[in-house]
């Protein structure tokens, strides 16, 4: 199995540094050496395409399993030295990205179909990494890739932080491999996990530490936003009974949260009909007067409101933003209002409850999971990225576990009102993310 893997990380590596006129040809050669190895194509899905002047986004669809929906999404944006030629960089990062969104909604946004003359605010964090010579990599775990028509999720009911783990990890491998093929050696990558993917990124680390160190793939970590431990007894009762609740949902057969398609139909009304009277207003929801601007804001301002008492963290919101007097969201502070409803509408609709209750579990500490037992064997420099609207300095606790002795922050905190912060997905879509956020995270990738 290792080697059948190996030989198809070749074959995508190959794929991902050549021109695009070679594509159709290489890809039929691949599925007959698959049928004659008597599997399936384990890569499709092959798209290129602009994403700002000089930068290119590559993406692909790679089969981890033989389930239907056993496939993950593998991207990369980087800078270009001739159209279909990835410029060699000798950084590498790799985003992973957290709850509801895969890589483009969470990362690279929205990308128009008129490129903008060139700003010195580029438009999302992958674009100004490329710009600035870094190889930009990212994931979407299987769970964002299933399509809202699925009714029988029984396949979802064993997917959890080892599952999303373990596609990480063969993700990055592709990534490194097609490295290679681009001249550009096999050296390690920085890894950069947002929220839940902070999660899944420590998850990768603690296994990894147990590899020889000639076999490790990352060689830095930046953990976006996120906690995996915590020392605030509050904080772990939460995870608790979140995990109670998750746990109670997979006993009875319901192993989806559907809570992306409210998510993506609340930002796609936003969107289309903004002074439209909202579907919050009535059940199961029952908040009268909401327009759908209104209940899309609402999300990224108030977030902590729709998590029925048990948010992660004080007043938890994904943007921060204003009320009026009787409490409804009025515009926000640091984010467009367009860029957040383009997010929200981006959700995926479903998401396992099993990854959800495996986290919680591994912060509540009443149940044992296997993938937080070696975090002190985790050495390699760390980054902790926080907002203060967010998961803010409650994150910097997880990094103390950890073996590291090069571990350095960078949490920004624009309001002295948690409520009002600067919030979760600010660090990403943030009108000034490039200068508190992205910067400092160039800065220090360039110093590792």
């Amino acid at each position: 199995m290792f080697l059948k893997r190996q030989a198809t990380l070749l074959i995508l590596a190959g794929i991902l540094a050549m021109p695009a006129a070679s594509i159709a040809a290489t890809e039929e050669t691949a599925s007959e050496s698959a049928v004659l190895s008597g599997g399936a194509p384990e890569f499709s899905s092959y798209e290129r395409r602009v994403v700002a002047r000089g930068v290119a986004e590559y993406s692909f669809k790679l089969c981890v399993g033989a389930g239907p929906y056993d496939v993950i999404g593998l991207h990369r944006v980087v800078k270009e030295s001739a159209p279909n030629v990835p410029a060699p960089t000798a950084q590498a990062v790799f985003l992973a990205h957290g709850d509801l969104w895969g890589f483009r909604p969470a990362f690279l946004g929205d990308v128009p179909s008129v490129l903008p003359l060139p700003s010195p605010t580029a438009p999302s964090l992958p674009v100004f990494l490329a710009q600035n010579g870094v190889d930009v990599w990212g994931i979407d775990f299987r769970w964002t890739l299933v399509p809202a028509t699925e009714t029988d999720f029984s396949f979802m009911q064993s997917w959890g932080i080892a599952t999303d783990a373990a596609d990480l990890g063969t993700a990055i491998s592709a990534a490194r491999f097609a490295r290679v093929a681009g001249g550009n050696g096999f050296g390690q990558v920085t890894l950069l996990g947002w929220s839940r993917g902070g999660q899944i990124g420590y998850a990768y680390l603690n296994n990894e530490s147990q590899l020889p160190r000639g076999l490790r793939q990352v060689k830095g970590f930046i953990p976006a936003d996120i906690y995996l431990k915590t020392d605030v007894a509050r904080f772990k009762s939460l995870a608790c009974t979140r995990q109670q609740g998750e746990e109670a949902f997979i006993a009875g057969g319901t192993y989806a949260n559907s809570t992306g398609s409210l998510i993506s139909a609340l930002g796609s009304l936003a969107i289309a009909d903004p002074n439209g009277s909202s579907i919050l207003n009535g059940p199961p929801f029952n908040l009268p007067g909401f327009t759908n601007r209104e209940a899309g804001l609402l999300v990224g301002e108030a977030t902590y409101g729709l998590q029925g008492g048990l948010e992660p963290t004080p007043s938890y919101h994904m943007t921060g933003g204003n009320f009026d007097a009787t409490g409804k969201p009025t515009g926000l502070l640091y984010t467009a209002d367009q860029a957040l409803f383009e997010l929200e509408k981006g959700a995926s609709p479903f998401q396992p409850y099993r990854e959800q209750a495996e986290a919680d579990a591994a912060t509540c500490e009443q149940t044992d999971v296997p993938f937080d037992d070696h975090l002190a064997d985790i050495t390699v420099p760390v980054l902790y990225v926080g907002a203060g609207g967010g998961f803010g300095d409650s994150g910097l606790y997880t990094t103390s576990l950890l073996g590291s002795t090069d571990v350095t922050s960078n949490i920004v905190s624009l309001n002295a009102q948690r409520a009002f912060d600067f919030g979760h997905a600010d660090l990403f879509q943030g009108i000034n993310a490039q200068s508190l956020v992205w910067q400092p995270i160039l800065t220090w990738l360039q110093a590792h």
